[in-house]
């Protein structure tokens, strides 16, 4: 196996695509086809199955192959800061993984920081809810994540505090209160967030001994902010998960003071690239221990 060969089967795990992978790396998709061909018989196995109705996906063999491929690429790019280094340059690679809220309010100021500091850096972003960024580096298809707690498989740096509060229509009872607790959520209508958002959340009824009332379950506080427009019941978020709010739509702050951590992860701090640590030196500065 050479380097071509691991980048072409990593960059179609990424794209989804025999297609798009090939446009990535400058090949036809018959080359690509071909390519695989190839790869798979030098390695006497199948790696990718592709039908009409589920598309392309990789075997159980073929995933853990990934894993592997993109730890030597990894190790290989670290060969290349190093020499880069020695010779006065500063290049390299990083995936950044962050859930929306953290794409919104503070990714594009690291990576525009980065961009004004090392303009040899290729840098890469992915999108998704937190369970996604979670399950992207422990895969290895990320370098370093955004993600909230709980958090204790990997390696993290804590990164600021976000403020949890209670959304809810201005018509309802609960808006007269100054403050609002866990036990006033009591047989309330409430707007779960999922995608890792929601497991704070149900500790926080737990630790109370309060059963929430979960009437919806949603993806994205879009969702969340337009049932509640509607009366349709109140959520629990946090200040920075909220650029404004639409007509008709209040908080009050959840007491006593409850936060969310935000943390900076990497499956092994120990096992980071130079361009890595860049990305969390720059977070820190920019946003250690300050609003975002």
């Amino acid at each position: 196996m050479n380097k071509a060969q691991m980048e072409l089967i990593v960059q179609i795990s990424e794209t989804g695509s025999f297609t798009k992978a090939g446009e990535e790396l400058h090949m036809t998709q018959p080359a690509v086809s071909r390519a695989v061909a190839n790869i798979e018989t030098e390695l006497g196995t199948k790696l990718i199955e592709r039908d009409k109705k589920h598309g392309l996906c990789f075997t159980d063999v073929g995933e853990r192959v990934l894993v592997i491929f993109r730890k030597i690429l990894s190790e290989l790019q670290k060969v290349d800061e190093i020499v880069a280094a020695e010779q006065g340059l500063e290049i390299g690679k990083i995936h950044i993984g962050a859930y929306r809220t953290a794409c919104t309010r503070f990714i594009p100021k690291i990576i525009r920081a980065m961009e004004d500091q090392y303009p040899g850096l290729e840098i890469k972003l992915s999108e998704g809810s937190v369970d996604q960024v979670k399950e992207w580096l422990r895969s290895k298809c990320i370098d370093v994540g955004i993600i909230i707690p709980p958090d204790k498989e990997f390696d993290t740096v804590h990164l600021m505090k976000d403020q949890l509060i209670v959304l809810m229509h201005s018509s309802h009872p609960l808006y007269q209160k100054e403050t609002i607790s866990i036990p006033d959520l009591q047989g309330e209508d409430m707007l779960i967030g999922k995608g890792g958002y929601e497991v704070q959340v149900h500790a926080l009824f737990k630790e109370y001994n309060v059963t929430p009332k979960v009437r919806f379950e949603t993806d994205y506080i879009e969702t969340g902010l337009s049932m509640i427009q509607e009366g349709l019941g109140i959520t629990i978020t946090t200040k920075k998960n909220i650029l404004s709010l639409p007509d008709q739509v209040v908080f009050r702050e959840l007491k006593p003071d409850t936060f969310r951590d935000i943390n900076i992860a990497v499956l092994d701090m120990k096992d980071i690239s130079k361009a890595t640590d860049a990305f969390i030196q720059t977070a820190l500065t920019l946003f250690a221990n300050k609003d975002a």
